[in-house]
């Protein structure tokens, strides 16, 4: 089937009008490493390699660096945590390289860039954010994060962002889950089999089966349901359990 151009542009107006809906919703906030989006930080543990060494942590490439080519490098490597490494980094009394401050997004960069590469579940996740704005979102940083009300810097994310948007792959595309795009549609409402909320499933899925498992992991518990969400979701899953089990029987 040939489908005219005058429709094909239909559909793509109406696809981008859909993906952007929402957008004081679109961001992606991330800091502590066991919740969603967590991967994004430099306290993951994602090894990387640079300069042929291992480095446990992007933060522990990043704080040596300001100390490289002295013995204090090697013991911000091999410090235990990311947290040593960082306390490490700050110590003022160690001898901190003089370019430091115009040196210091170049070589977060670096480290981002080699932990992207180098982990591709972390590629996956960075690429599924689509045209989000990624945030470091805590009240500990103002440079790298947002100092926790937005107003810092977010320089960590900004760099995410730079990352992704270079990457083989990359689709300046998200889909919010439907009850933020729209929140006004009861869950067993009739509006998701018609109009504007059907549109929008068919799209979501679309996007959704194109997303990696690692990706689906971190949207899905970023975006819990709502207890009206949730509950309609085991009421599908309870009446499927028992159309299975009348088939089997």
């Amino acid at each position: 089937m040939i489908i005219p151009d005058k429709i094909k542009k239909m559909i793509e107006e109406n696809r981008k009008k859909m993906k952007e809906l929402k957008p004081e919703e679109r961001f992606i906030r991330f800091y502590e490493t066991n919740k969603p989006y967590g991967c994004f930080s430099n306290f993951a543990k994602y090894p990387i390699m640079l300069n042929n060494k291992e480095w446990v942590t992007t933060e522990h490439y990043v704080q040596a660096q300001k100390f490289v080519g002295t013995k204090y490098e090697e013991e911000v490597r091999l410090a235990s945590t990311p947290l040593d490494a960082l306390r490490l980094g700050q110590y003022r009394n160690k001898h901190l390289r003089k370019d430091w401050e115009n040196c210091k997004v170049q070589i977060m960069q670096e480290a981002l860039t080699a932990k992207v590469e180098q982990h591709p579940c972390i590629k996956s996740i960075l690429l599924s954010t689509g045209d989000c704005t990624i945030v470091e979102h805590t009240t500990n940083d103002a440079y790298w994060g947002d100092g926790g009300n937005g107003q810092g810097q977010n320089m960590l994310g900004k760099l995410l962002m730079e990352i992704r948007n270079s990457l083989e792959g990359y689709v300046p595309e998200f889909f919010l889950p439907q009850w933020i795009a729209f929140p006004d549609i009861h869950p067993f409402s009739i509006g998701w089999r018609m109009g504007a909320g059907e549109d929008y499933l068919m799209y979501l899925w679309e996007w959704r089966i194109k997303q990696s498992p690692e990706a689906l992991k971190e949207y899905d518990e970023y975006f819990t349901p709502p207890g009206e969400w949730a509950e309609a979701s085991r009421v599908r899953e309870a009446l499927k359990n028992r159309i299975q089990d009348r088939n089997n029987n």
